[in-house]
């Protein structure tokens, strides 16, 4: 179940087959459930995902009970309660199975036992970061810059496992509208 995450090393880095062994037998093959939630606001993250196969999404919910959804995670992508992970500290988000998921998970002991050991493993942490940072000046600048409209349009031009994927009620909470306006630009469409 190993063999996508060993794939994923050997595309983005130069490394041997020993190296790649060496970290990847640290992950935990988890199968989970559409619906089934892996982190809850309060707690403290303690594993980082490899998503296999499926869709888990970063959501938040405010006291009102709106929903709204900061990153989507598909195949050959990674997800976290980033700064609940790193510092070990209570998250503020919500980590939720989108899709029905076979994942691999690393410990928060793992990683950091990984970290201060492998060479590899700290280039990894190091993309992680940059595409982590990459994404959320993506969220920030579409949300300055973009109508409703401009980000769906954005999304079906750059992105379109997002509109094919997510139900409406998720792509609206990911763009930050109501369904209802969801459904009138898909209906000018």
């Amino acid at each position: 179940m190993t063999e996508s995450l060993e794939h994923f090393f050997t595309n983005k880095f130069t490394c041997t087959t020993d190296e790649i062994s060496e970290v990847v037998k640290h992950f935990k093959y988890v199968e989970a459930s559409k619906g089934e939630v892996l982190i809850e606001d309060g707690n403290v993250c303690r594993y980082l995902y490899f998503v296999i196969k499926g869709c888990l999404k970063a959501n938040f919910i405010d006291a009102n009970g709106q929903e709204t959804i900061r990153y989507v995670a598909f195949e050959n992508q990674l997800i976290s309660s980033i700064h609940s992970f790193i510092n070990q500290t209570s998250s503020n988000e919500y980590i939720t199975v989108v899709e029905p998921s076979k994942l691999l998970a690393i410990s928060y002991t793992d990683f950091k036992l990984e970290l201060s050991k492998s060479s590899l493993f700290k280039d990894f942490y190091i993309k992680m970061l940059e595409i982590t940072y990459l994404n959320n000046h993506w969220r920030i600048e579409t949300f300055l810059r973009l109508d409703a409209k401009q980000r769906y349009d954005y999304l079906l031009k750059n992105d379109k496992r997002l509109v094919q994927r997510l139900s409406n009620k998720n792509l609206s909470h990911f763009l930050g509208i109501t369904q209802e306006s969801l459904s009138r630009i898909k209906a000018k469409k």
